[in-house]
């Protein structure tokens, strides 16, 4: 077992030995102690979970939730762990999309039809219902509660970049002169992260998108290996000389880090980045701003969504109280709440939300309207490698080709291993191929 893979035989051996709880109805009368997972750690989210479930089980007399944060890569053991002992948890947010199709291709999870069609299917950006749709078997297995990009924005020092703004950005071309024309006095020209590490994936198979190229083809068969990932290759060479020397290990929390410190002129994340800045670097708060992040000669104009979703484990032993609890959490008041826990880092998957007075009435949302902005319409043209494109069926390895890092270690094998672009891209095609077949 790996972090980020599963042993299909130990997930459902779980499953077989929680048959006989999953019950739903039998213990709503009695005490309940339920248990919600999510990867949302902050202190203020787990503030904010703790009251809604407080007002949960005021309406449900004899319920009691318990908040378990975990990161992503731990989600899959400790489901793992679970469902063999018997104790799977009744609801699991912000759980990447890649994962729930895998959870899913093995029986694990409980359809969410249900919560979708109360909330309303239209109400759903029409990119996520699309992506987390079991097509052969006609179903949701889990819905995008929130969605957000941390690669899409590219954010950038408005005081550093002077007069060209968002044109400095438009094209690679164009950031490749920005970055060498900002890359001065100990502040970096851009920050281009390339760990072995989800940013790392994540950033790679967008630009690889935006160089016009897929991972996988439409008809399924390994598409890395093409002139799209070369240029991309040869690309990011060139702009990785105008970002930190470190970046080969860069994930998440460095690259946020560096641009709100000041460190670098431009680098990619979310919307937390409008937050960080408030209350780490505030004389910086009126110098950011933020562009797509651009677009190679022949690319597509999509970026990498992450799509966070709520599912139900299949084990879990009440499936309608657990629909009632999803259901709190996508009550209007409540979802705002938490959104507005992390302005403009998690977005909103329901565009009545999007677009109330009640959503944009957060100081930050408000000051910074047109950058958020931005960012909602990167979400609404999100993908995952799920489903590169709209002619691609579900590619339930997805997870299993993000988890084993292949793609980034490909990019590591051009910049510091000195391969040729034209190498490595065939190298990593060969070892994509072997993953699907394993």
């Amino acid at each position: 077992m790996t972090t980020m893979t599963m042993n299909r035989r130990s997930l459902l051996v779980g499953a077989t030995a929680m048959g006989s709880l999953a019950m739903p109805g039998v213990l709503r009368a009695q005490s309940r102690a339920m248990v919600f997972w999510t990867t949302q750690r902050a202190p203020e989210q787990t503030a904010v979970y703790n009251e809604i479930f407080a007002g949960f089980a005021k309406d449900n007399p004899g319920v009691t939730v318990s908040v378990q944060a975990f990161q992503e890569e731990e989600l899959l053991p400790k489901l793992a762990a679970t469902l063999a002992g018997g104790t799977p948890p009744d609801l699991i947010s912000h759980m990447p999309p890649e994962f729930v199709m895998q959870l899913n291709a093995q029986g694990l999870l409980q359809p969410v039809d249900d919560i979708i069609k109360t909330v309303g299917e239209q109400d759903f950006y029409p990119n996520s219902l699309e992506l987390l749709h079991d097509d052969k078997g006609g179903y949701y297995p889990g819905l995008a509660i929130v969605n957000s990009t941390t690669t899409g924005p590219l954010w950038y020092r408005k005081d550093l970049v002077g007069a060209d703004g968002p044109a400095a950005f438009t094209t690679w071309e164009s950031m490749l002169a920005t970055a060498k024309r900002t890359n001065r006095r100990g502040v970096f020209g851009t920050i281009y992260p390339f760990g072995k590490t989800s940013m790392g994936d994540k950033l790679l198979l967008q630009t690889i998108w935006r160089s016009g190229g897929f991972v996988l083809n439409p008809d399924g068969s390994v598409g890395f290996n093409s002139p799209a990932t070369v240029a991309a290759f040869e690309f990011i060479r060139e702009l990785l000389q105008y970002s930190p020397a470190g970046s080969a290990n860069y994930a998440y929390t460095e690259t946020v880090n560096g641009f709100v410190e000041g460190r670098a002129a431009s680098a990619p994340y979310s919307g937390r980045v409008l937050i960080n800045v408030q209350s780490q670097n505030p004389k910086l708060a009126d110098e950011i701003s933020v562009v797509p992040f651009p677009m190679g000669p022949n690319g597509r104009d999509v970026f990498v969504g992450d799509f966070q979703s709520l599912v139900i484990p299949k084990a879990a032993k009440d499936h309608d109280l657990s629909k009632k609890l999803a259901l709190s959490l996508l009550q209007k008041d409540n979802y705002i709440k938490f959104l507005h826990t992390t302005p403009s880092h998690n977005l909103p998957n329901l565009k009545s939300i999007a677009t109330s007075a009640e959503f944009n009435a957060n100081p930050i949302i408000t000051r910074y309207q047109k950058e958020v902005a931005v960012m909602v319409t990167a979400t609404a043209k999100g993908r995952s490698l799920l489903k590169e494109s709209s002619a691609h069926p579900t590619n339930v390895k997805a997870g299993v080709i993000l988890g084993s890092r292949v793609m980034v270690e490909a990019l590591q094998d051009v910049v510091i291993g000195g391969l040729t672009p034209q190498a490595a891209a065939a190298r990593g095609a060969d070892r994509i191929a072997a993953l699907l077949k394993a």
